[in-house]
């Protein structure tokens, strides 16, 4: 076992000792939000996006005016950032993560071009101090789908949300890094939304929780 195992294998550990924290991935119309916030709310639980307020507020100008090794900075800081929030709040309550770092390693290599393989080389010492969560799951759907959702939004799409609409291969190459991200990372799951009601997804990603997270309860009872 290597150094990098032996830190990640503790990262591990170390969320066994916070209460159960959910990571939600997917391209842009999946369902995240949704799940999320029915979750949230049912939990009791921290919500966080995997860029946080504070860093994407810089997001457009590093993405438009930074170098790639500026950018790359960038979105590590960030994604650490995410992780001790994670951690702080983890502590106390249960935690759930609209995207956490597998779609900013994504992006990057979409958006420069470096292949996949040297964003996470670099990556790793990162990931090794960040908080592991107890299940990551990826919520998928058919691009005919995911279109049909994001146009029927009523705020104004953004650009990741065009270029979902406007390129069946930008978001098979999207959904594909996503994959091979999350399995470098450890075990996930995958659950396709396509065809469901927001309900049914909520209730199946529910029922993977209780089968998968130690502690999440069985019986949700409305904070209503």
């Amino acid at each position: 076992m290597t150094a990098n195992d032996c830190k990640l294998l503790q990262s591990r550990k170390e969320c066994r000792n916070l209460k159960p924290f959910l990571v939600i991935e997917g391209v842009d119309g999946t369902g995240k939000s949704t799940v999320c916030a029915a979750l949230e709310q049912e939990q009791g639980a921290a919500f966080y996006k995997g860029m946080s307020p504070e860093w994407r507020d810089f997001r457009d100008f590093v993405d438009e005016d930074a170098d790639d090794d500026s950018r790359l900075l960038y979105y590590f800081a960030s994604c650490m950032y995410t992780s001790g929030k994670v951690k702080k709040s983890g502590e106390k309550v249960p935690v759930i993560c609209h995207r956490y770092f597998a779609t900013y390693m994504a992006i990057y290599s979409l958006n420069t071009g470096t292949p996949l393989e040297k964003v996470l080389e670099a990556f790793a010492p990162i990931r090794e101090r960040m908080v592991t969560p107890h299940l990551s799951i990826l919520l998928t759907a058919d691009h005919e789908e995911l279109k049909r959702r994001l146009l029927a939004r009523v705020d104004e799409l953004k650009a990741t949300d065009m270029r979902v609409v406007n390129s069946h291969e930008y978001t098979l190459n999207f959904e594909a890094a996503l994959r091979a991200v999350m399995s470098w990372d450890g075990p996930y799951i995958v659950l396709d939304t396509t065809g469901k009601t927001p309900e049914q997804v909520v209730s199946e990603v529910r029922q993977l929780c209780v089968q998968h997270i130690p502690g999440w309860p069985t019986v949700i009872e409305s904070s209503n």
